[in-house]
């Protein structure tokens, strides 16, 4: 990863936070993308003074014409991008019938437009380069939807499927194109994914996967070309019970539902 540049969306914290400094370390030049200048800036002073090379460049996702400019000014500032990092997202958590449109809207924006905005932006320089990566960070429940996420995993479901295809797409361009699909992760994510949506403390769970973890995931992909990464056991356990036995599955599901 020395010198290669690494673009990374929803930086600011969690996933993409972690993901930073961990491609820092194996000296990528990474640039830092989410709405927060302020943790941006504080992020990119921190692996600064850890030796690394890191530019803070607040976007939002969801703004076409923003994500253009971003990706033309790295462009300018280092004639090049090795890996783009799709890991900006929203969650609401809540029964579909309740879930007010705007919150709809927003998930589809955030979690599968912005990753169009951003594929698209930087896939013409990938293919004049001859070589590229674009990892997507989906999720478990963008392979087996779980009740009272239906929109947040149809957003992940249409992240998949689009992985899928572009990956056949641009193979014959040296552009690779991985997935990587964390469980349950202890980040602020689930704080801010209330029906009602304002922010909300919820216990962290022992069986969260740190933050880091996911981030070491993700660095491993970029390094060995994974195609798809699931993460935890019992997340690829309950994916291997969705095809050999799904109603079984639907019925420990409903009756989770119907507890919680």
């Amino acid at each position: 990863m020395n010198n290669r540049v690494v673009l990374i969306t929803g930086a600011s914290s969690g996933i993409g936070k972690d993901t930073a400094r961990a491609f820092a370390r194996l000296g990528a030049r990474v640039v830092l993308c989410a709405r927060s200048s302020d943790l941006l800036d504080e992020l990119a002073g921190d692996i600064r003074l850890e030796g690394g090379t890191a530019w803070a460049l607040p976007v939002d996702v969801t703004r076409r014409e923003a994500v253009i400019a971003a990706v033309q000014a790295v462009l300018r500032q280092w004639d090049r991008l090795e890996v783009l990092v799709n890991n900006a997202g929203v969650g609401y958590s809540g029964e579909l019938v309740s879930m007010p449109i705007e919150q709809v809207q927003k998930l589809v924006d955030v979690n599968f437009l912005g990753v169009i905005h951003f594929t698209q932006a930087v896939l013409p320089e990938m293919i004049r380069q001859g070589v590229g990566q674009i990892i997507n960070v989906s999720s478990v429940i963008g392979k087996r939807a779980t009740p009272g996420h239906a929109v947040y995993c149809a957003t992940k479901f249409a992240l998949n499927g689009l992985t899928e295809a572009l990956r056949v797409e641009v193979a014959g361009h040296g552009i690779r194109v991985s997935l990587v699909c964390p469980t349950l992760t202890d980040t602020p994510f689930s704080e801010h994914s209330g029906s009602d949506g304002r922010p909300r403390s919820r216990p962290r769970r022992p069986s969260a996967m740190s933050p880091a973890a996911v981030a070491q995931a993700i660095v491993k992909t970029a390094l060995k070309g994974r195609r798809e990464v699931v993460l935890s056991w019992p997340a690829k356990a309950m994916l291997a019970m969705n095809v050999i036995c799904p109603r079984l599955l639907d019925w420990g599901m409903a009756k989770w539902w119907k507890r919680h």
